[in-house]
This record gives C-alpha cells, structure tokens and sequence, in this order.
C-alpha cells in the first residue's frame, strides 16, 4: 500500500502537520509514503518560495524520516505547477534539491489559475478541454524535471454542477501525444484517487485515458491519494491498485533518488 501525491503544513492549501501525514498512514498499513508539497510558479514573475519553503521542508522531513524509519519508508517529493512558460523555472528548482520524486501537474493556463481564471465563463466546455490538453502537451515537452504527469484530467473536478465532462475521446489525439511524450521520456503518469472525493465517478485518470496508456507501452504508475487532510492518506489505494490490474498492469511503482522502481503485485 502507498500513497505518494498528499500535502501537509507546507501546501498553502493545506493544515495539516507533516508527522499527523506519517502517523495515519502508519496506522493505516502503507508501506511508502512521499509528502508532495506544492511549489506553483503560476506567473513567471512568481518566487517558488512564496508558495513552499523547501528548505524547513527537508529539515522536518529528514526528522520525522529517522524517527519512523522502522515504520514505513518515508520519501522526499514535491508537486510543481506546469506550463510551457515556467518551464526553465521549475526545472532549476527541481535541481536545486534532493527529491526522491516530483510530480508534474497542469494547474494553470496563460499564467491564470484554472480554479480563479475564469476560462470556464469566456470559453464554451469543449474549447476549455481542448486549449487544456494542448497546453499540457506544451508543458510536457517544454518541462523536462518531473518523474510523473499528475491527475491528466484534473480539470474533470472542477466543470460547473451540471456541465457534463466532453468524451474523452473527443481530445484523443492530443491526449495521445501527452503520453507518447511522457513514455518516450521514461516519465510516467499517476492513478489519482482525489476524483473520488471531488464527486467524480472514477479516479484520475479516466479509464480510457489508462488504456491508450497501457496501449501505447507505458508501464511507470504511481498512486496517489492527493490528500490536504490526514484523514485523507492512503484514501481508496486498494481500489487504485484493483483499477490497474483490472487493466493489465502487473505492478505500482515508487521513486527513490529520482529513479523509478516497480514493486510487483
């Protein structure tokens, strides 16, 4: 069992200490846990350090790892903010620190949050979807220093009550691409349970999504549960596991010193 994309008191969005983090996922069995604090450069005006001090992360990181380390395996990680515009940015920050793992994630367009930029009143569902993945494909290409593309289809949780999501298939052949990108790159793409708690009827990302992935080669999948509460930790991993086997995948994998490793079901 492992949980690798959750956030503690270093997330601007989330409260919760890093040791609470540790202390349920110990309590609920999990084997590796990485604590995947958000660093979001929206604007390229923006300081990482405004949104994560990365520095007094590691220190109570490397803390709370020694003391546990008979308990679980706790590993060092971060969630960035892509787009083809921050790129350089992100890259330099990512090597500026020792992560075992960094997740990729597309939470902005145009230097705009996607939650406050208002994209959802100036352009119809389907125009949204489609700037979406085009600008991910960018951003993919363009950011190189990240180990797997987080929630593909976070923009699922956020359409108004009543917009339904457009096909997937609609976005195919961009879609495609993103993950031909990512496979050729020997980057992988994350199961996302936080779909679940946003009311969705899946996790991320959808299960077409998964299958043109496992078509096209690709093999690096980590789970993660997305939690900002530690009540959250480890939330519907078995069900992210049952996901991949039911779709032919043969393991999970962790990141250690930024190096992929599977571990076999």
């Amino acid at each position: 069992m492992i949980d690798l994309h959750n956030h503690s008191e270093f997330s601007l969005d989330s409260r919760t200490p890093m040791e609470e983090n540790v202390l349920v996922a110990i309590e609920e069995g999990l084997q590796y846990l990485s604590i995947t604090d958000h660093m979001e450069i929206v604007k390229v005006t923006d300081v990482y350090s405004d949104t994560l001090n990365a520095k007094e992360y590691f220190k109570k990181y490397e803390r709370i790892k020694e003391k546990y380390k008979n308990d679980i395996t706790l590993l060092s990680g971060v969630e960035v903010g892509i787009q083809e515009s921050t790129s350089k940015i992100v890259d330099e920050f990512v090597t500026s620190f020792n992560y075992d793992f960094v997740i990729g994630s597309v939470h902005s367009l145009f230097q705009k949050d996607l939650y406050y930029g208002g994209y959802y009143k100036n352009l119809s569902t389907d125009e949204l979807y489609k700037t979406y993945y085009e600008e991910m494909y960018k951003a993919v290409k363009a950011t190189r220093n990240f180990d797997v593309l987080g929630h593909i289809d976070y923009i699922d949780r956020y359409l108004d009550k009543g917009v339904k999501v457009p096909n997937q298939e609609d976005n195919k052949d961009t879609i495609l691409k993103i993950l031909k990108e990512i496979i050729d790159s020997n980057r992988g793409i994350e199961i996302n349970t936080g779909g679940f708690r946003r009311g969705l009827p899946y996790l991320h990302p959808h299960e077409k999504i998964l299958k043109w992935y496992k078509e096209l080669g690709g093999e690096i999948v980590t789970i993660g549960s997305d939690a900002h509460r530690a009540c959250d930790i480890g939330y519907n991993s078995k069900e992210a596991i049952d996901y991949l086997k039911a779709n032919g995948f043969t393991g999970v994998y962790i990141f250690e010193n930024r190096k992929p490793r599977k571990l076999k079901f």
